[in-house]
């Protein structure tokens, strides 16, 4: 018998090219066991009727925890923003406050649709024990920064985080260790070496933040010689799984690079927007052979996770920068949402899809609202007229964490209580 049975289902697998089925999902032991017409019996059923059923969402670049400066640093360029406001917080942050930031970070998540995401942020193994109680997917790194002169990699936060997140929860499972590098100008190649070593060694994806603004890109070219993507490719950064952030200034070479290898973007457009950073070019991307995903960055460049903003602004965005309404149609910007994302998680055999054998990891999507009718192609519903506040239910493995307004798996009064008391007074420095 199914543990489960989804029932009058408007359902978008993301299996194959505009594919939409109405029928059924039954789930056992937290995978999908079958999709279709028929009806199996199941301990608990669940009736659709009216709802678009899709794969959870992945949010493949977050700084989670940063929901606590949320609105904090509006309006400032990045340089500014990340050395004279960012930096000095996040210096005065402790655990507590960044644990806090990462439930209050879960919970819109999970509220608008998220069930994975890949984070790079401090304290990251107080924030697996709190994502595994809570029951989403993650993959967690601390990014490597080398700024000083007597910088010891061996000594540093970052990699003493690393080594506890290998050692617990390695390359597999809901909950996964990364590797990362923040970004070219933060570290020297001598550095990118050892992380690099360490992703080797372990079987794991390196984050890096990359070519996010032109002043930045520029300027790595005149420390190198060459593009950032091409001097993490000299150093042997790309040898391995690779996931870039933003990738607003590739070059063609740049993205010839990156596709060669297998490596992924990360694209941020409201935070790239939001910091005049510029707006990557994804019809480009996608045609050198890149793996483009979705990410929303941190709430203190975005002001918010809700992937679904993503989503309709990266389609509007590249159809905007090439003039041509065809450069990024719905289904392709759904599928960076969610298979694209699995793929650059190193999770595209179990989620992503709705497919037998995958984990169910979906969500439900009340198209009642007045902004969603009528729904002439579901697909086009979800990409140009959806909202996060739309989802009515989240299920992660089988196990349903949020529904009706309602988080299961975690206290969302407790959780905004301790943001605004304990974390927003360490952000404003009283």
């Amino acid at each position: 018998m199914l543990d489960t049975l989804i029932k009058n289902a408007v359902i978008i697998p993301m299996t194959e090219r505009g594919l939409v089925i109405k029928g059924s999902i039954g789930i056992a032991n937290g995978r999908i066991a079958c999709i279709g017409p028929d009806e199996p019996e199941a301990r608990e059923t669940i009736d659709a009727r009216g709802h678009i059923v899709m794969p959870g969402l992945v949010n493949a670049h977050a700084h989670t925890a940063m929901c606590v400066m949320r609105g904090y640093a509006d309006d400032y360029n990045l340089k500014t923003w990340l050395y004279d406001k960012v930096f000095p917080v996040e210096a005065r942050l402790d655990e507590r406050a960044i644990v806090a930031g990462v439930r209050l970070g879960i919970a819109e998540m999970l509220a608008s649709g998220t069930t994975s995401f890949s984070d790079m942020y401090f304290c990251q193994p107080a924030a697996a024990r709190e994502i595994e109680r809570i029951g989403i997917k993650a993959n967690l790194c601390n990014a490597v920064l080398a700024l000083s002169d007597n910088y010891v990699f061996e000594k540093d936060r970052a990699v003493i985080e690393t080594s506890e997140l290998i050692e617990k929860y390695g390359s597999k499972g809901a909950v996964r260790a990364d590797v990362a590098i923040h970004a070219e100008y933060t570290s020297p190649p001598a550095i990118w070496l050892r992380v690099r070593d360490q992703a080797k060694e372990h079987g794991l994806i390196t984050h890096i933040h990359l070519s996010e603004t032109k002043a930045e890109h520029e300027e790595a070219k005149g420390r190198h010689g060459m593009t950032a993507a091409a001097a993490f490719e000299k150093y042997g950064v790309l040898d391995g799984p690779v996931l870039f952030a933003h990738g607003v200034w590739l070059e063609e070479d740049d993205m010839r690079i990156i596709a060669s290898h297998h490596a992924s973007v990360a694209h941020c457009p409201v935070s790239n927007l939001k910091l005049g950073s510029g707006m990557a070019d994804v019809r480009a991307m996608r045609e050198a052979g890149i793996n483009v995903c979705l990410g929303t960055d941190g709430a203190c460049s975005n002001n918010s996770l809700d992937l679904f903003e993503e989503i309709k602004i990266s389609a509007l965005l590249a159809k905007g920068l090439t003039l041509d309404p065809t450069a990024l149609p719905a289904y392709d910007a759904l599928e960076m949402a969610t298979v694209n994302g699995a793929i650059a998680q190193g999770r595209s055999d179990e989620t992503g899809r709705l497919k037998a054998g995958y984990d169910a990891d979906l969500i439900m999507i009340n198209t009642d609202a007045a902004h969603l009718r009528p729904v002439y192609d579901p697909i086009s519903t979800v990409v140009y007229s959806a909202r996060g506040s739309d989802v009515e239910l989240t299920m992660v493995r089988g196990r349903t964490l949020y529904r009706d307004g309602k988080w299961l798996t975690l206290d969302i009064g407790k959780t905004v209580k301790a943001v605004e008391e304990y974390a927003v007074p360490i952000v404003k420095n009283e």
